[in-house]
């Protein structure tokens, strides 16, 4: 028994060591990414990335979706312009929408769409609004990603708000890898973050098919870095309550190794381990948030997975 709990100790503090490193990588990753933004954006062939919104109708939201400085880039938003009259009148006011024509192309199925405009007051084709009739989130990506114009799409639902540097970090790690060769690329911190390519989802049959079950390992990328961050995420936490679990455990471990119970003292260093990793973890989250997102995120949150 004693020793079915050390290799248990053992195989959880392994783990724990693993993901600390893995932020810290990523952290790395992302800072090497915002010095070599102008890089990656000035090119003449960049890579494109098209965020597809369903359900986003907070004003605050379409901001800090459109705030990214990547020149490829752009919003497709979807609405039912029938059931949020007032939010689509407001934001085709706000940016001077402008009605186009479109034509299916048929590598989708899209059905219920009434019109498409184009935004006049940002750069070209930064905002793009499809009045389609609701009839599920699916319906509504796939709308979207069959009016983008660029070949790497990242949905987005209600309440998800861009972390600065996700689009430049999502382009580092597409142009890490030879053109092509990455069909996924994802992130299970902060609010679960998906970024596909449009060949895979075309040859899935939409979002509907479950696209990500058929995209081979060797074409997917982890990230282990906030992408996508919830709008607020309960109180903060002031630094100086952190500093009491670390005691704790100190003290535990102290009177466990005095009173020669290595079992116990094995345990709280296991605790100590996974208790420091959650934390940074959870740092990773709330400290890349914008100014309004920068809050204590609980660590429930940052082990979302799909």
């Amino acid at each position: 028994m004693k020793l079915a709990l050390l290799l248990f100790f053992a195989a959880a503090a392994v783990c724990a060591c693993t993901l600390l490193l893995l932020i810290l990588r990523a952290r790395e990753r992302r800072l090497l990414a915002a010095a070599a933004r102008a890089a990656y954006s000035d090119a003449p062939d960049g890579i494109g990335i098209s965020v597809l919104c369903s359900g986003v109708t907070d004003p605050a939201q379409l901001e800090n979706l459109l705030s990214s400085e990547y020149s490829r880039y752009e919003v497709v938003a979807v609405f039912d312009s029938r059931r949020q009259t007032a939010e689509f009148r407001a934001l085709a006011a706000r940016y001077r929408m402008i009605r186009v024509e479109w034509a299916p192309t048929g590598e989708l199925e899209v059905a219920g769409v009434r019109a498409l405009g184009r935004s006049r007051k940002r750069c070209f084709r930064r905002l793009v609004l499809v009045d389609r009739a609701f009839d599920g989130a699916a319906g509504d990506f796939d709308a979207a990603a069959a009016v983008a114009t660029y070949d790497y799409l990242l949905p987005v639902g209600a309440g998800q708000y861009l972390v600065p540097g996700a689009v430049e970090r999502l382009v580092a790690e597409l142009g890490s890898e030879p053109p092509g060769t990455l069909d996924l690329v994802r992130s299970h911190l902060g609010e679960p973050a998906v970024l596909l390519s449009r060949e895979a989802l075309i040859a899935a049959g939409g979002f509907g098919m479950r696209p990500l079950r058929e995209i081979p390992r060797g074409r997917r990328r982890t990230l282990w870095e906030p992408l996508l961050a919830p709008p607020e995420a309960g109180r903060h936490v002031p630094r100086r309550w952190l500093l009491l679990p670390a005691l704790s455990l100190a003290v535990a471990f102290g009177l466990s190794v005095a009173a020669g119970w290595w079992t116990a003292a094995a345990a709280v260093v296991t605790a100590a381990l996974v208790w420091t990793a959650a934390a940074c973890a959870s740092r990773a989250v709330s400290g890349t948030a914008r100014s309004g997102l920068r809050r204590f995120i609980p660590i429930r949150r940052v082990f979302r997975y799909y």
